[in-house]
């Protein structure tokens, strides 16, 4: 992304660069609109994220505290109705929604957004 100088050092428009400001506006302007967006959306899944929190903890007590191998077995077995939605009994599906919140909350621990200036 070719970014265009926005400094102090380019605010005094010499003859003949009018359409080098205009453009540098224009696209101040489109970053500004874009991010705005992104941290409009953000904001959203982090409302979200931080919501499904006491969801994710309850299934990893249900994941680690032997309701889950009970539940497995038993449908392992047969002994469940066949219309039962079993996703969160597959071997893998707790256990990977655990992993990838676990890094997620590592990367908004803001350790991770250290200022790129």
């Amino acid at each position: 992304m070719e970014v265009i100088k926005g400094g102090a050092e380019e605010a005094k428009a010499r003859p003949g660069e009018k359409d080098q400001q205009l453009k540098r506006i224009e696209q101040m302007e489109k970053y500004l609109d874009d991010a705005k967006e992104a941290v409009k959306n953000v904001s959203s899944a982090l409302e979200d994220f931080m919501e499904a929190q006491n969801k994710i903890i309850a299934l990893e007590h249900y994941y680690e505290g032997g309701c889950w191998r009970k539940d497995f077995e038993d449908d392992e077995a047969g002994l469940l109705p066949s219309y039962l939605k079993r996703g969160v009994l597959t071997e893998d599906a707790i256990y990977d929604l655990l992993t990838d919140n676990d890094e997620l909350l590592e990367i908004i621990s803001m350790d991770q957004f250290e200022k790129l200036w």
